[in-house]
């Protein structure tokens, strides 16, 4: 029986009371740090607000005054270096090593290093003809994002082991799929989201090994469906046909149509597969998870997000990381993280403190881009004597003189870098896309917020100057500048705001891929298309509810446990807000009603 206790704290940023429950301080004692200060939220927040996983810039390389594209942006204080000249042996981050100074606080400290050592323009391995993703394995890509073994494809994010693919978010193992979230192994699968092993599927959600499905929900091993109604092959392809799903008005009318469908149909009150003692949503053979969010192959992990590749187990706040265990409040990082707090793109970088941009090192404390190190402090070498005997007393002066930021956060051993020292705006974060704030809020909250350059494109075609259906379109679209339809209208969902690129341009590798799949032109820039697929997920935010699940309400197909009840008693955590339309069934009565 554990002797400690939930208790309820008041966080430092929002000043809201959040919970500590008796396992985080269990763990907080276990790697022998104290009770964190901010709130699951703005721990997240703050960690995020660390990482632009999308927004590209040009600059000058700082050591060979090459062109590059990087996700650096140009007014930021650090230097930065073409990638092969970064990860080659002509320079030494050890130059820029600091003599720990006890009369400043740590994070002014290492807020100097950060902005003083070269930086890489972007993470990236073996790309070929792919010079504008961040990306491993790639060949003939384009903007695609955190994204690896990729082939032919464009404007995706966290794309795995895929090809021929635009416009995917979240997926994986998939082939011609086109506008999809969060769907896996599927081929020829279209504006769908959390399909798995699917085939000409369009429009659909929850879907498993289904194959010519259109706007169907929660379907299993399926074909031939139109809004879950059986229909015959001949049947079902003379009604596709009228849907004129090669016209962009198709298109609309049919997206309009699937959701309508979506929302007559139960779905499960958490988006899992095989997650045992999990709260949370979007997760995958997962065990004891608390309050995780797109996590997968992990166990005994706690307010995280986007850790989907694993193995990952005995962590709490860890975000877009892969093969970590015994972890603290650490972004980016992977290749194997052990014994590791408050780090941000680091890998195979273990039993360290306070690093950015290391890798293959061990016993780091406030380093930046190192490599194959061990027993440094500020990027300057200690022996391992020196640096056991140094790190407490670090620890101690920054508990005695802790750093003050601009709000009056005070910052003492065992919070994140604080978000004053990011080089990024919160609105081309990660952080925008989980948590979005206006400029005002973001401000208010001491993150830095940066505008676009204004973009005075010269444009040469309107969104609806563009022709219905692609069979209508010539070679000529490719010297088209067309606007944004969210520009053209001044209408800005709360996302992608300023982050409109207000136009774009029609690649020739995409214009081929909408003719091989006839389908109509996009209306929206990259941006917009990414902000609106995201919103097709639901936000990190649990609510406690009770199944709806109600025999005088809802026509089962069966009968389920409660039958005789009435109306669902069971309770959970749902990520699925109570004023939302849809249908939210519990575990036992989803599995009733979809299997």
């Amino acid at each position: 029986m554990s002797d400690f206790q939930a208790e309820k704290r008041l966080c430092q940023n929002c000043k809201n009371s959040f919970e500590v429950e008796a396992q985080d301080f269990a763990f907080y004692e276990k790697i022998k740090v104290p009770v964190p200060t901010f709130c699951w939220k703005c721990r997240a927040m703050r960690r995020m607000s660390f990482r632009n996983m999308r927004y590209l810039y040009e600059r000058t390389c700082d050591a060979t005054g090459k062109k590059i594209f990087t996700l650096i942006p140009p007014d930021a204080p650090m230097p930065v270096y073409d990638y092969e000249y970064w990860e080659s042996d002509a320079w030494d981050p050890m130059d820029y090593g600091m003599e720990y100074d006890f009369s400043k606080p740590f994070f002014e400290q290492i807020r100097d290093l950060f902005n003083k050592v070269p930086w890489a323009p972007m993470w990236s391995m073996e790309k070929t003809n792919s010079d504008y993703s961040i990306a491993a394995w790639a060949k003939n890509c384009y903007l695609c994002f955190d994204a690896g073994y990729l082939e032919d494809s464009a404007y995706s994010v966290t794309l795995l082991r895929s090809k021929q693919c635009i416009d995917m978010v979240n997926c994986k193992g998939c082939e011609l799929c086109y506008y999809c979230i969060n769907t896996n192994d599927s081929y020829k699968t279209f504006f769908s989201r959390s399909c798995t092993s699917c085939n000409d599927v369009w429009f659909s959600q929850d879907c498993v090994g289904c194959d010519s499905c259109f706007g169907c929900s929660g379907l299993r091993n399926k074909s031939y469906h139109i809004f879950n109604e059986s229909y015959g092959k001949e049947e079902y392809q003379k009604k596709l046909a009228e849907m004129r799903l090669d016209s962009w008005s198709g298109i609309e009318r049919a997206r309009g149509q699937a959701m309508e469908v979506w929302l007559k149909h139960p779905v499960k009150y958490q988006h899992s597969v095989q997650a045992k003692n999990c709260t949370g949503d979007y997760l995958y053979n997962a065990t004891e998870l608390r309050n995780c969010f797109f996590v997968g192959t992990a166990q005994n992990m706690a307010h995280c997000q986007s850790v989907i590749y694993g193995p990952n187990k005995d962590g709490m706040d860890v975000t877009s990381s892969e093969g970590t265990e015994l972890t603290y409040d650490i972004i980016a990082t992977g290749h194997g993280i052990y014994n590791t707090f408050f780090t941000a793109e680091s890998f195979a970088a273990n039993e360290s403190r306070y690093t950015v941009n290391c890798r293959q090192s061990n016993n780091l404390f406030g380093c930046v881009a190192l490599k194959s190190k061990q027993y440094c402090i500020l990027n300057r070498q200690y022996s391992k004597e020196d640096y056991r005997a140094m790190v407490p007393k670090i620890i101690k002066h920054m508990n005695k003189m802790p750093y003050v930021d601009a709000k009056g956060r005070v910052y003492k051993y065992g919070e994140f870098f604080p978000p004053d020292m990011s080089a990024f705006g919160y609105s081309e974060t990660q952080a925008h896309e989980y948590f979005p704030l206006t400029e005002k809020e973001a401000k208010a909250q001491g993150y830095n917020w940066r505008r676009p350059k204004e973009r005075a494109y010269s444009i040469t075609k309107t969104s609806d100057e563009l022709p219905d259906q692609i069979q209508k379109l010539g070679d000529d679209i490719l010297k088209e500048v067309i606007q944004c339809q969210h520009d053209e209208n001044n209408n800005h969902p709360e996302q992608c705001g300023e982050n409109c690129a207000t136009a774009f341009r029609i690649t020739f590798q995409e214009l081929q891929f909408y003719r091989q799949l006839n389908l109509p032109l996009p209306r929206l820039c990259f941006n917009c298309r990414h902000f609106d697929r995201v919103a097709w997920r639901n936000r990190p935010q649990l609510f406690h509810r009770q199944c709806v699940c109600d025999y005088k309400v809802y026509k089962n197909t069966t009968k389920h446990n409660h039958h005789l009840e009435g109306r669902c008693p069971n309770e959970f955590e749902t990520s699925y807000a109570p004023d939302r339309e849809e249908i939210v069934y519990c575990e036992q009565c989803y599995q009733a009603e979809v299997v």
